[in-house]
């Protein structure tokens, strides 16, 4: 018991990131998502899929893919039947932790193949993706 009151911020810290290393690789692996990086979604970009925004409102009007569709992370499960079922389906969000948790969920509910993309917006404006401001 001493060792859990001397300890306790390292035992929360430990159990903080692995937390945050379940929802960020191994949920989205099991579930069958697959990550996609910057240079491979430019490669595959001309073929059917449907890319969905998972952050908020304030975070889209400041910058967006101009053919996402926006559906915040807190709205996913209601709003699925939004997404196209027979074309992949690529999630974005600022870093790719919420996108992450977007992703499995929604290969949870069926949608298949997901993809994750990996570095958010940060990696898409700077690879030079095109991006919109504004709420459209």
């Amino acid at each position: 018991m001493q060792f859990m009151q001397q300890y306790a911020v390292y035992i929360f810290l430990t159990l903080l990131i692995c937390w945050m290393l379940w929802q960020r690789v191994v949920a989205p692996r099991l579930s069958g998502v697959k990550s996609l990086s910057a240079s491979t979604y430019f490669a595959m970009r001309n073929e059917p899929h449907t890319l969905v925004d998972v952050r908020s409102e304030g975070e889209w009007a400041g910058g967006h893919a101009p053919d996402a569709i926006h559906i915040p992370l807190g709205d996913i499960g209601k709003r699925k039947h939004e997404i196209d079922a027979n074309k992949a389906v690529v999630v974005i969000c600022a870093s790719g932790n919420r996108s992450a948790m977007a992703a499995t969920a929604l290969a949870k509910a069926g949608l298949k193949p997901v993809y994750n993309f990996s570095g958010g917006m940060g990696a898409w404006a700077g690879a030079g993706l095109p991006v919109r401001t504004g709420k459209k």
